[in-house]
């Protein structure tokens, strides 16, 4: 497994999820995007800043009731992705026993932020599912690697940060897939 850091939280122009969550190879430049609501994005911008609130988030309940529970959070686990959604496990540890719980990726990390415990995912996931930055012009997103609304809010996030070359590199990307659609339904026309 492959530890990951959040790098940011970006906003969406889109109005289907309003945010994007940027998750970066501890070790390296591989990067995944999940994207998020709003109040899921506020509550993991909250445990990244370590912001008190006058009363308890639910994630903060959560992490209170494992604790007097004595269930210690090991790690998350970005453990697979279906239809463009990434799903999670907390992996807990309660003595000698050992415990997995199912989750939604950002609960997954918003938990893990106030824990202080690390987020996972595994390698073969991360090669599948990452946009490659390696800092030097050169950058490939993979077919599987996200759908298009992320990929466009990843492009709006490239431009307003002046990333031309990414932004350029994303848009060809969609580009190619709106091509290979009208392709198939241009055969279909014809039949």
């Amino acid at each position: 497994m492959v530890e990951l850091e959040v790098v940011d939280i970006l906003s969406k122009v889109s109005n289907n999820r309003a945010y994007v969550l940027v998750l970066q190879e501890k070790e390296g430049l591989r990067r995944i995007i999940v994207a998020l609501g709003t109040y899921e994005a506020q509550a993991i911008a909250f445990a990244m800043r370590k912001d008190s609130v006058p009363r308890p988030m639910t994630h903060d309940l959560f992490g209170a009731m494992a604790t007097a529970f004595g269930f210690e959070l090991e790690y998350a686990h970005i453990n697979k992705i279906d239809d463009g959604t990434f799903h999670s496990l907390l992996c807990y540890r309660q003595g000698e026993e050992r415990r997995v719980i199912d989750s939604r990726t950002s609960d997954a990390v918003a938990i893990a932020l106030r824990a202080g415990a690390p987020v996972f995912i595994d390698d073969e996931l991360l090669n599948r599912m990452c946009i490659h930055d390696e800092r030097n012009g050169s950058i490939s997103i993979p077919i599987t690697a996200a759908d298009e609304e992320t990929l466009r809010a990843a492009m709006a996030a490239a431009v307003k940060k002046e990333e031309y070359e990414l932004a350029m590199k994303l848009k060809e990307e969609l580009d190619s897939r709106h091509a290979a659609q009208e392709n198939e339904n241009n055969g279909t026309e014809k039949d």
